[in-house]
């Protein structure tokens, strides 16, 4: 279909297919030569390859899980993708880990079905359907249910852990609005550190809802931007913050009060002329998983427009760097690295590779957008590996369609307390306690 464009000095011209045209334009670019990172890991890394495409279930059901050693022998390459063929596994989206990291819990964004994997063979434990369009999950510290939203309709399901068993069992569903009021429709929730609170993101009435399990009730739904889509709290679940999809910006909400205390502009903040294409700064567009380091210190989160990786400093909520991604960034989370601090694992869904992103390499909790302290991209594993062993034949988009992703084990505050000895004896004093 033809469109008519017009360039920033307003000359026109006739585009006979816009599809051909920005597939011309941006498709096609190739990863650099591999660069592995020169400290280990701990453990290994999920992630929901979205877009890949295998024999058993074609394009109609796209998706695999794909896991990353970060240590060892084999590491920084892929070990194994998961399809779950007889399942018709619909875009994988986003996962979490069983207190003892022994299951693996993973959405299907565009399905109605929660899977339950055992972490060290890849095999399926469980298929529990929960309702439309499930987004992200989460465990609650205390009690070890299993939270999951569901972003096709207005709540979040919870689940109970069975007491010496991998299964778990529907329980309830937890409204994020009061009764009559507008379906919220929430996204990526985060639980507080010590199972008391929970955050959700409201793509569908630019709000998020902040509720309190002790009291069973929703303390707070203050405003946030045009359409909320992630959410995370600091390590003592103080503050917590929510990235707006088509805001462009950060909201950050005091849990002492439920109130919004400011908005921190990721894109229209002075570092970006929308007229020359000119940056001078860090910047941000589509901003989408935005968690919180397990320290504290900073938020970190993958922009999809701009293909950036942003990095706020809590100490004053200030946007302090960006980095160059790939184009549709998109996850991003927390992962110990060996010897102390951490690394930011970020995916992408227009590309096949897992970027580790050493976003304070000398851990002195300074972080600026050029000199010395600047971040840097420590290295990256292409996502696409014909030789993984796999439970159906990868046909195509490989490695591709980043989206949620899961280093085990989780060292989060809260959850790092409760890994057994296997995986806390790998972590440094300061990492299994990383708010003394």
């Amino acid at each position: 279909m033809p469109v008519r464009v017009a360039d920033a000095a307003g000359t026109e011209a006739v585009v006979p297919d816009l599809n051909a045209a920005l597939q011309g334009a941006f498709d096609g670019d190739e990863i650099p030569a591999l660069k592995t990172p020169a400290i280990d890991g701990i453990g290994e890394v999920w992630v929901d390859t979205q877009y890949e495409v295998s024999a058993g279930k074609g394009a109609a059901y796209p998706s695999t899980m794909t896991v990353v050693d970060v240590e060892g022998t084999d590491k920084w390459k892929v070990k194994r993708k998961i399809a779950l063929p007889n399942q018709k596994m619909n875009n994988a989206h986003n996962m979490w880990a069983s207190h003892d990291q022994k299951q693996i819990y993973n959405t299907e964004w565009h399905g109605r079905s929660l899977y339950v994997l055992n972490r060290a063979d890849g095999t399926l434990l469980q298929e529990i359907e929960l309702g439309q369009d499930l987004a992200h999950v989460m465990t609650r510290v205390d009690t070890e249910q299993v939270h999951v939203t569901l972003n096709g309709e207005d709540a979040v399901s919870e689940l109970d852990k069975t007491a010496g068993s991998p299964n778990i069992t529907f329980k309830r569903r937890i409204p994020m609005q009061t009764p009559g009021a507008k379906q919220t429709q929430p996204h990526a929730h985060w639980m507080g550190h010590d199972g008391k609170t929970m955050a959700t993101p409201n793509s569908n009435t630019n709000d998020s809802t902040f509720f309190d399990f002790i009291n069973n009730v929703i303390k707070a739904k203050p405003a946030t931007g045009p359409l909320p889509i992630a959410a995370a709290m600091n390590p003592t679940s103080t503050k917590y913050y929510v990235s707006n999809y088509l805001g462009h910006s950060t909201s950050v909400i005091d849990m002492a009060t439920g109130n919004k205390v400011k908005d921190i502009p990721l894109l229209l903040n002075g570092n970006y002329d929308p007229i020359t294409g000119a940056i001078t700064g860090p910047i941000g567009g589509l901003p989408i998983q935005t968690p919180v380091s397990p320290d504290g210190k900073f938020v970190i989160t993958g922009n999809t427009l701009t293909g950036t990786i942003t990095i706020i400093r809590t100490g004053d909520d200030t946007l302090v760097a960006s980095v160059a991604c790939d184009p549709g960034c998109h996850g991003a989370n927390f992962g110990a690295k060996k010897g102390g601090g951490y690394y930011a694992y970020v995916t992408s869904k227009f590309s096949n590779r897992l970027i580790v992103l050493d976003y304070d390499a000398d851990n002195d909790g300074i972080v600026t957008q050029t000199g010395p302290d600047a971040p840097v991209v420590a290295g990256w594993v292409v996502l696409a590996d014909d030789t993984a062993p796999t439970d159906d034949a990868i046909t195509g988009n490989k490695g591709m369609g980043g989206q949620g992703v899961l280093p085990v084990p989780n060292v989060y505050n809260g959850w790092v307390q409760k890994l057994p000895t296997e995986f806390k004896s790998q972590l440094t004093a300061a990492q299994q306690n990383p708010v003394p």
